[in-house]
């Protein structure tokens, strides 16, 4: 996690607690488990995309605080794709490329969209947001740590890309294979 995500956080919830008491306690909570996330990526191989999602929400709503209207979030979540094994913090961190990269690059702001869906064996996982493909960004350090993650975990059987969708939107797309999915819910319900 960027460290300067986590003292603009803390920066941020500082600001509210004369404002809004209740929404800094709210705020503290979301970044008390959002460290609690990234302390235990270590110990887990993969986590259900429902709990990476949580992270992810937590990490959101603690930047939207920062960028206030500047920040509009839509996820779209099919609910078969909830129990789908991902890397932990993987999803979390594709967001925080798109905030960083895309968001906070531009004076009006702009969206996260976040969607997934089942499609054959495979779950597709769409993080879109406004901003231009910068021509490095696209070969940068953390997406071959993607790559490699998701190669390491899966093989052939999953992949990643970014590209420049729309003139002014970039989707990264990570493709998982589902085959642990239904046995994992069944020991969780």
């Amino acid at each position: 996690m960027n460290p300067h995500f986590m003292f603009n956080a803390m920066n941020s919830i500082r600001a509210l607690i004369i404002e809004n008491p209740e929404k800094s306690q709210t705020s503290i909570t979301k970044l008390s488990n959002l460290l609690r996330s990234t302390l235990l990526a270590d110990k887990h191989t993969t986590v259900a995309l429902e709990e990476e999602l949580k992270t992810v929400q937590d990490y959101l709503a603690l930047e939207k605080i920062r960028f206030e209207d500047r920040l509009q979030v839509a996820i779209k979540i099919d609910p078969s794709t909830l129990y789908v094994q991902v890397p932990p913090l993987m999803v979390q961190t594709l967001v925080e490329n798109a905030v960083k990269h895309g968001i906070s690059k531009s004076v009006k702001g702009g969206i996260i969209a976040i969607e997934t869906k089942n499609e054959s064996r495979f779950t597709h996982i769409f993080i879109r947001n406004t901003g231009m493909l910068q021509p490095s960004s696209s070969e940068g350090f953390g997406l071959a740590n993607t790559s490699q993650r998701l190669a390491l975990l899966f093989g052939k059987q999953a992949s990643f890309e970014i590209k420049q969708e729309l003139p002014d939107v970039v989707c990264a797309e990570l493709i998982i294979p589902m085959e642990f999915a239904g046995e994992l819910k069944s020991v969780l319900t």
